[in-house]
């Protein structure tokens, strides 16, 4: 099949797996990433490599128009942020056209922009996985092609998460693809009785409070891992990477510098210690969102 492909590096080896798989790239859609915590020059790589387009800008309709003229067969997202407009039935009317996504929870459960940090935050049963489903004009909400759900850790973190996603989700896009007129027609209806939506968190819920136990900050710190936490301490706002913590009577303040060391910066909290070991301060002008 040919196939179209909107996201970034996070979901390549599923890409390049289709491509064993005897499928053709016909164009790319990705998106302003800061090539830190996110990237696509993998991806942009290969598009370049297969001589198609690369395209950072919002999908509109004449780029789904040309492509489908040109004989695509599938329009494939997966981590793409941005609304992907309707198949044109008039110039798909000769041939089967499918438009599909990839969401990183075990739908209906958790629809939504960035769902999985919530997910750890409140340890929500029964919503990890992921899920292939037909687009439409609601999010998260067409019909269910695949799907696999999984547990979570006891300490699941964001990166544990997405690599459970991301060893799965080859084998996923296979089955998908060698399969799809099938899975397409036999698709199940999401079960709205059952759909949750989790809003996306915002910086507050980012937030080291030190007037916690411990384990709610390390709740925290799991939920958002390389994207960053915010702690405040010196007067100074600060995005936090990686930390350890452990449990510990004490009689100091909460929010209290308890030690410093040549990198590592320990602050007390309501029943314990938590050690800073990865920081760095907040510029004033700094764009904090996760997203």
């Amino acid at each position: 099949m040919k196939f179209v492909y909107f996201g970034y590096d996070f979901m390549l080896p599923a890409i390049e797996r289709l491509l064993e798989d005897g499928h053709e790239l016909m164009g790319v859609f990705s998106f302003e990433v800061d090539n830190i915590f996110n990237f696509n020059t993998r991806t942009q790589a290969l598009a370049q490599s297969k001589n198609v387009p690369f395209i950072l800008s919002a999908v509109e309709d004449f780029h789904m128009n040309g492509l489908i003229d040109k004989g695509t067969d599938v329009f494939l997202s997966a981590g793409y942020p941005r609304k992907i407009p309707p198949i044109d039935e008039e110039r798909a009317e000769d041939r089967p056209v499918y438009c599909i996504n990839v969401h990183p929870t075990f739908l209906p459960k958790a629809r939504g922009l960035m769902p999985i940090p919530r997910i750890i935050m409140d340890n929500i049963d029964g919503a990890a996985g992921f899920t292939a489903h037909k687009i439409t004009e609601k999010f998260d909400a067409g019909d269910i092609l695949l799907q696999e759900k999984f547990s979570l850790s006891p300490r699941e973190t964001v990166e544990s998460y997405t690599a459970k996603i991301a060893i799965r989700a080859p084998e996923m896009f296979s089955k998908l693809m060698s399969d799809l007129p099938s899975l397409w027609e036999n698709a199940m209806p999401q079960n709205e009785a059952l759909s949750t939506t989790l809003r996306a968190p915002d910086n507050e819920e980012r937030v080291f409070n030190w007037e916690t136990d411990v384990e709610n900050i390390d709740r925290i710190g799991r939920a958002f891992g390389c994207f960053g936490s915010i702690a405040h301490f010196d007067e100074q706002l600060w995005v936090v990477y990686h930390y350890d913590f452990w449990k510990e009577n004490h009689d100091l303040p909460p929010g209290t510098v308890a030690a410093r060391l040549s990198r590592e910066i320990t602050i007390a909290a309501k029943n314990g210690f938590v050690c800073l070991k990865n920081f760095q301060a907040v510029e004033p002008e700094a764009n904090l969102s996760p997203a």
